[in-house]
C-alpha cells in the first residue's frame, strides 16, 4: 500500500462518520478467499459497477492490519471503466507459517474515483472493502471442524463479565453474531475465534442470572451464515457448542 493512501485513509473514514452509509462502486465476486498449501494463486473478480471510472488499488494486510504479509497482490494499482470487469491475482511468495493450524489475512480494495470536472466545491470519497483472506495448510485439511469443536464458558470477574471461547480446531471460526437471550445486541458484530486458542468477549453488561442463553451464527466457507445450536453458559462451566 503506498503511503499517500495509507496517509489518506484516516481522514477519509472520518469524513465518512459524518456522510452516512456509502455504496462502493466497485464490487467482489466473494466475501472470502481460501487458498491451500497446495496453491501458490487465488483470484478474485471485481466488477466496476458505476458509470465512472475509477482507480482501485489492492494489497494483503494482517489480521491486525500489519502491512508486512507473505502475499501481494497484481495489478496493485489500475483503472476501473464503468461496467469493467477484471480479475486481481492474490499471490503467495512465502511460505513461513504455521503448519498446524489456518492463518487469517485481509484483501484490501481501495476505489478511489476521478476528480470531478466540475469548478463547483465536491467531495469525492475513497471507499476500502476488505474481505478475509485463510490459507490452510495441508495437514490440517482432514482435521474435525464445527461446533463440537469448541468450548464456551460465562466468566465474571468483579463487576465485569465475559465469554470465553476455545477453540480446538486448527480452523479458524469466523462468527457473523452471537445472540444472547433478553439481550440480542449484545455481540451482534463480526468476530473470529482464532484456531487451537482462546477468546474471551467482553459483555456490555453482566447477566442478571447466573446462566444465559446463546445463539452462535457462523460464517461458512461460501460465505452463508449457520446457525449453530444454542446453549446454556453458566459461570464457571465449559460447555461444548454441540450441546443442546
Amino acid at each position: 500500500m503506498s503511503s499517500i493512501a495509507r496517509s489518506l485513509l484516516p481522514a477519509l473514514l472520518i469524513s465518512c462518520l459524518a456522510c452516512g452509509p456509502v455504496q462502493a462502486a466497485v464490487q467482489l465476486s466473494s466475501t472470502r478467499v481460501i487458498m491451500n498449501e497446495k496453491d501458490r494463486n487465488a483470484i478474485v473478480t471485481a466488477k466496476n459497477n458505476g458509470t465512472q471510472p475509477v482507480v482501485v488499488q489492492a494489497w494483503v494486510d494482517g489480521a491486525a492490519e500489519e502491512m508486512k504479509t507473505p502475499f501481494f497482490m497484481t495489478p496493485p494499482l489500475s483503472r476501473f471503466d464503468g461496467g469493467e470487469e477484471r480479475n486481481l491475482t492474490v499471490s503467495r511468495v512465502d511460505d513461513d507459517f504455521p503448519a498446524d493450524r489456518e492463518s487469517y489475512y485481509w484483501v484490501n480494495v481501495l476505489e478511489i474515483p476521478q476528480k470531478a470536472d466540475s469548478q463547483e466545491n465536491s467531495l469525492a470519497l475513497a471507499i476500502r472493502t476488505r474481505i478475509k483472506l485463510f490459507y490452510r495448510p495441508a495437514a490440517i485439511l482432514k482435521a474435525a471442524r464445527g461446533p463440537d469443536q469448541v468450548s464456551w464458558q460465562l466468566e465474571r470477574n468483579g463487576g465485569a463479565c465475559s465469554i470465553s471461547i476455545t477453540n480446538a480446531s486448527p480452523y479458524t471460526v469466523n462468527f457473523s453474531r452471537i445472540d444472547i437471550d433478553g439481550d440480542p445486541d449484545a455481540l451482534g458484530k463480526g468476530m473470529v475465534a482464532l484456531p487451537l486458542d482462546q477468546t474471551r468477549v467482553v459483555l456490555p453488561k453482566c447477566p442478571a442470572r447466573s446462566s444465559i442463553q446463546v445463539q452462535p451464527r457462523v460464517v461458512n466457507d461460501y460465505g452463508a451464515v449457520d446457525a449453530w445450536p444454542a446453549l446454556t453458559l453458566q459461570e464457571g462451566r465449559s460447555v461444548m457448542g454441540s450441546a443442546q
